[in-house]
């Protein structure tokens, strides 16, 4: 990409002789030495010393070699780029997710994937699940991690796994123990929930309604891991997910407990695309990725740790 002038003063450069570029280069003395001298018209300076033993840059000569060797070099890393998106595709993965995925799960997934797939580049939009759909509808984001309790027709979902909503709270919380709990038991302590935004929310709503129970949060947060900071060493109860908890830094401290009550069991992880979509390579690598470790998460009570996931 740099000009052949430039280029064959490279090569006369490294082997010192024009008949050494000439050589190099597969082509005639003459059209080497053409060359040097149009680029030496053309500047109006002497580039080489002509000597007995080869061709020696002048101090002229060895600052336009560092200026041509840095734009050969510029030159290759973008040949390279584009050949590689010839071949892959678009390599910048756009992602949208909900805010539980963003505190560790998708971090750790995109350099843990950059490690192995070092070309990859990502944009990361979190936001509440309406936006969510939004920037996959209007095809801002190629793929996005939310949870649900419903299935959008427009969209396309790669992945359906089980996602169950936890209790909590500190190892040594009266409740921690527990192999399962009942919604009504939580009455007794202060409870951390999502607000009325979230799938949480919305789940623990219909495990009250439908249990006879009204109990009402000591704190409220469209943010699950808020109050997670709170939890060792105290009495509250959170209900959270367990890609939630991971990205909690105290994590060996808490436990996690599932509940009996089936409206708490009916969430899922949901990976989604838009319908009738085709990824670029590199987007459909990250998604396979992804679903390895959604789904060799824990996602049901039955296979949960009551003792928490330390």
């Amino acid at each position: 990409m740099i000009s052949l002038a430039l280029r064959y003063f490279l090569e006369v450069a490294r082997s010192g002789s024009i008949a050494g570029a000439a050589s190099a280069q597969h082509v005639a003395a003459s059209a080497v030495s053409r060359q040097i001298a149009k680029l030496e018209d053309s500047l109006g300076i002497v580039l080489f010393e002509r000597q007995a033993r080869g061709m020696e840059l002048s101090e002229a000569g060895r600052q336009l070699a560092a200026y041509a060797n840095a734009a050969a070099l510029e030159a290759d890393r973008v040949t390279t780029q584009i050949r590689q998106r010839g071949h892959l595709g678009d390599v910048t993965i756009r992602l949208a997710c909900t805010e539980g995925f963003a505190h560790r799960f998708l971090p750790l997934s995109m350099a843990e994937f950059k490690r192995v797939r070092p070309e990859a580049r990502f944009h990361l939009h979190v936001d509440r699940p309406e936006e969510v759909t939004r920037h996959i509808l209007e095809g801002l984001s190629q793929i996005a991690l939310r949870y649900t309790t419903a299935q959008d027709d427009r969209l396309k979902t790669e992945l359906l796994t089980r996602a169950p909503v936890y209790a909590v709270m500190c190892r040594n919380h009266p409740l921690a123990g527990r192999r399962s709990i009942n919604m009504r038991e939580l009455s007794e302590y202060p409870l951390s929930v999502g607000d009325h935004g979230t799938t949480v929310r919305q789940l623990f709503d219909s495990a009250c309604a439908n249990a006879g129970l009204h109990i009402e949060p000591a704190y409220v947060s469209n943010h699950s891991a808020a109050f997670l900071p709170m939890l060792p060493g105290s009495r509250i109860v959170a209900l959270s997910g367990y890609l939630t908890l991971l990205g909690h830094g105290g994590g060996e401290k808490l436990a996690g407990v599932p509940f009996t009550n089936p409206e708490m069991r009916q969430r899922s992880i949901q990976m989604l695309t838009l319908q009738g979509r085709t990824l670029p390579t590199l987007a459909r690598e990250f998604m396979a990725f992804m679903a390895e470790r959604l789904t060799a998460a824990p996602r049901s009570p039955e296979v949960a740790d009551a003792q928490g996931w330390a």
